[in-house]
């Protein structure tokens, strides 16, 4: 299973199978129930987290018990990247967003892995320009558009993360509740779900409990970008 998660990871799919047999031996494999902590016996403990299965959740929490989700990952992909650096503030948590399957790897030996062939870091910069233009868009989007173009972005957001290209009528890979996009937004439940109806009534998407299904593509892109009624 191990060698069949690097294989199909965002990163060490281009590995050499020799690198990738030697990470292995560092690696250890994790089962998490749903909404379970990720990193909960030392939260600041650098290593790589690949998810196999379920959903990796990225949060934080304020002083206020306030709850901010950045981001939310699925199989296939890695996270955090900022822990192949040294000494860098870690203000996130890592939760199982649903039962998942993750493998854990010591930064100390990816970076060791990744200097001795040095032309692998090109594929560490060209994940971490992506992540950070995904922000951005995510950022600007909460800075400058309207709560329903906010509510249309993240969806979006949650599609992109996820590395999917949705043409026609699909359901989010991942379930959300309302109090989930809420945490996301910064927003009421209560004004998620008045936004949420809206796009429902309008065709946009549809829902069922916790699954979200994105009716109308092109629609709720034009609507995230704010070039759609708001």
């Amino acid at each position: 299973m191990l060698d069949r998660a690097l294989r199909w990871n965002e990163l060490f799919s281009y590995w050499p199978d020799a690198l990738r047999a030697e990470l292995m031996k560092s690696a250890r494999l994790v089962r998490y129930r749903r909404r379970t902590q990720v990193l909960a016996s030392d939260r600041h403990k650098r290593e790589l987290l690949a998810v196999v299965s379920g959903c990796l959740e990225i949060s934080s929490m304020s002083s206020q018990g306030r709850k901010y989700v950045n981001a939310l990952l699925g199989p296939g992909q890695v996270a955090p990247l900022v822990r192949l650096l040294a000494d860098v503030p870690l203000p996130y948590d890592y939760h199982a967003h649903e039962d998942s399957v993750i493998v854990h790897l010591p930064c100390d030996a990816v970076i060791a892995l990744l200097d001795a062939e040095p032309v692998l870091w090109r594929d560490v910069a060209k994940m971490a320009l992506k992540r950070q233009r995904l922000s951005v868009v995510l950022l600007q989007n909460q800075m400058l558009n309207s709560v329903r173009g906010r509510v249309a972005a993240t969806l979006m957001s949650v599609i992109h993360f996820y590395g999917m290209q949705v043409k026609a009528a699909a359901s989010l890979p991942v379930r959300l509740s309302q109090n989930d996009l809420a945490a996301m937004l910064g927003l009421s439940r209560q004004t998620i779900n008045k936004e949420l109806g809206r796009l429902v009534a309008e065709g946009v998407i549809d829902m069922s409990y916790k699954r979200i299904r994105i009716v109308d593509p092109d629609k709720l892109a034009h609507i995230a970008a704010g070039t759609g009624p708001q």
